[in-house]
């Protein structure tokens, strides 16, 4: 059954993709934002498609043709009404078909590319951009906990505090029941937050925010332990009116923020690892060799890093980052050389090996070395 895509099942999925090896038949990689509706999406395609059409001969147009047409039955078919932003990836020949939607709470860039491998990039930018963080909403009638999953809420835990105000003048003056009710209120938040604990591990989360009713929260902030505090980001107020879906978007502004930010200090610490000849390499060359020799740690990219071509051989990997003066990879001499997308193929390298990608919105620095960096296992030779 369709679902939205979870950071769990994302993360499996890339590195499903960044280990599907070339054939001769190429992939159909397609990212589409889903906002304006089904007509909007499929004349994006149609638009994009028929640009291709005009470079595409022979079998390749075939496979090409189908995989369009199998992204257009799913769009008119399967789309789940909340989803916002859909990825597909297609490969239609007979031999080795393969086809792949997720769906996804968060739009797209609109791209439709044709290339050996599929296109993983937007995919790992999302999956950075969008982790996984818990939101506690607190009223003075219940707690709610969510988990927010690459945008989308899931309702994890929730109670109400028991009423107690019919009991006022029948059995209890005020003083009796507002004094009862702070007491009754604190043990029912140390419940909550109890909950909250057990969840905050057993998700492995590292991130979280509070909203809601002004005097509950700050009660909340006061009684919780050092080890979550540390993992609060933010407290923003929030009333019985304001919908679960208002809350969860306010959220996200404050969560994509706090990730920039700590993007950021990766790309400081890089350079100044660089600056100090510490573990870590700039440049794309010398940043793929070290993926592909398990020596990364974290692949570093501004976000609008899009380097010229570069070239790949096939039989002794060895790459660079500009045009070859000849056919035959000065390496090894073969002629299996082949032009690459340098973004791709690092970002490709990095989702096989499981290494953790950091997308930089931007930072002076490494924008002057290039745009793309890698921090180290172990200090690389010179």
């Amino acid at each position: 059954m369709a679902h939205l895509t979870t950071h769990e099942e994302l993360r499996d999925r890339i590195l499903t993709l960044a280990g599907i090896e070339e054939s001769p038949t190429p992939f159909v990689s397609c990212y589409l934002n889903l906002e304006n509706g089904e007509k909007s999406v499929l004349q994006t395609i149609e638009l994009r498609a028929k640009l291709l059409r005009r470079i595409l001969k022979g079998r390749d147009l075939e496979d090409f043709e189908e995989s369009v047409g199998a992204i257009k039955s799913f769009i008119k078919r399967e789309l789940l009404p909340e989803a916002k932003g859909l990825a597909f990836f297609a490969r239609s020949s007979f031999e080795k078909e393969f086809y792949m939607p997720l769906q996804f709470a968060v739009p797209l860039p609109n791209t439709l590319r044709v290339y050996p491998t599929p296109n993983i990039y937007n995919l790992v930018e999302l999956k950075d951009t969008y982790e996984r963080y818990l939101v506690m909403i607190a009223t003075t009638e219940w707690v709610r906990i969510i988990e927010v999953n690459l945008g989308a809420a899931t309702v994890q835990a929730w109670s109400k505090n028991p009423g107690l105000r019919e009991r006022v003048g029948k059995e209890w003056s005020e003083t009796q029941y507002q004094l009862f009710r702070y007491h009754r209120e604190s043990r029912f938040l140390q419940e909550k937050i109890a909950a909250l604990e057990k969840l905050m591990h057993s998700g492995d989360h590292s991130h979280l925010i509070i909203a809601g009713d002004p005097q509950i929260t700050a009660r909340i902030r006061q009684a919780l332990p050092p080890h979550l505090s540390s993992k609060l980001m933010d407290i923003i107020p929030a009333s019985r009116r304001d919908t679960q879906t208002d809350i969860v978007t306010a959220t996200l502004s404050i969560f994509v923020e706090q990730e920039e930010r700590e993007s950021q200090s990766i790309a400081d610490r890089l350079i100044q690892d660089v600056r100090t000849q510490g573990p870590a390499v700039i440049g794309a060359k010398d940043s793929l060799y070290n993926l592909q020799q398990d020596n990364a740690d974290t692949l570093v990219m501004l976000q609008d890093y899009n380097p010229d071509p570069g070239w790949i051989c096939s039989t002794c990997n060895e790459m660079g980052e500009t045009t070859p003066e000849n056919e035959l990879c000065p390496h090894c001499q073969s002629s299996t050389m082949r032009p690459t997308d340098l973004r791709e193929e690092l970002v490709r390298q990095a989702g096989k090996k499981g290494c953790p990608v950091e997308v930089v919105e931007y930072s002076d620095a490494l924008m002057e070395l290039g745009g793309v960096g890698c921090l180290l296992r172990f200090r690389a030779d010179l």
